[in-house]
């Protein structure tokens, strides 16, 4: 993921102070307290400011400090667009990157050494975890809704809701195959 690039896009809608350029970009998608790597964005910022992408100003409000405000350039706005109209970066790197995206995979690759009490325990709690998660992202769904989030912010999440439940299904097909009756959602 071209870092940068979210900085750039980021700054697309309005001007604004470097650390609450992430929370904004991601708010949708990740907790309130993200964690940032604080020195990432900045030099990424001065990076960006080095090649004329960006702009940094301070703006002056009566009763505050004043504030350091980045915004994007003409010439940011030209690389932000050519980055993404290309499909630069749109195809991952990893082998399965459907591997790496879901680290109970990992454990399941092991599963011949488990009995299968064991493995029917493991795949339930999978069962309960993603039906959590499902149900969050449902509801994170209604509410970006409720908030007229971006379409596609919105066409996000619902990709999210297809994967978890593609994955309720795949850890469903599983059970069966242990002879346990196929749970559904409200039984879990």
């Amino acid at each position: 993921m071209a870092f940068k690039h979210i900085l750039l896009g980021t700054l697309m809608d309005l001007p604004t102070h470097a650390y609450d350029m992430i929370k904004k970009c991601f708010a949708d998608f990740t907790p309130a307290n993200i964690r940032l790597n604080e020195g990432r964005i900045y030099n990424t910022l001065k990076d960006l400011d080095k090649a004329g992408l960006v702009k940094r100003s301070v703006r002056y409000n009566e009763g505050v400090p004043p504030q350091k405000v980045v915004s994007i350039t003409p010439a940011g706005i030209q690389e932000f667009r050519r980055w993404l109209e290309s499909t630069e970066e749109e195809e991952g790197h990893t082998k399965f990157d459907f591997f790496t995206q879901y680290p109970f995979l990992t454990k399941v690759n092991f599963f011949k050494f488990l009995d299968d009490e064991m493995i029917v325990e493991k795949l339930l709690e999978q069962l309960f975890i993603t039906k959590r998660r499902l149900e969050r992202f449902k509801q994170a769904r209604e509410e970006m809704i409720h908030k007229k989030v971006d379409k596609y912010r919105i066409r996000i999440i619902e990709y999210g809701i297809e994967v978890e439940e593609l994955r309720y299904a795949w850890l469903q097909d599983i059970l069966a195959e242990h002879g346990v009756t196929e749970p559904s959602m409200e039984e879990v």
